[in-house]
């Protein structure tokens, strides 16, 4: 069964990833799509995506008040994580 949810919130986030090795550093630039909402129970979750690099953050319950900065650490893990 799917429900629709319509209290949901879109961001375009572009975080800057940072890469380092021996010789030189540089630094990426990564656009998410970033979706918060929140659900009957009044729990807000977030997914987010990076569009081109196949990089998925699936549905996540979100603990703090500041919502898109936790999907965007989310986000920042997942890059490390890549």
């Amino acid at each position: 069964m799917r429900k629709e949810v319509s209290n949901k919130n879109y961001y375009l986030a572009e975080i800057d990833y940072k890469t380092q090795t021996a010789y030189s550093n540089s630094t990426e630039r990564w656009s998410w799509d970033i979706y918060i909402t929140a659900t009957d129970n009044n729990e807000y979750i977030g997914r987010a995506s990076a569009p081109g690099k196949g990089i998925e953050v699936p549905w996540t319950k979100l603990m703090t008040a500041d919502y898109l900065q936790e999907m965007m650490e989310k986000c920042e893990e997942h890059m490390d994580a890549s």
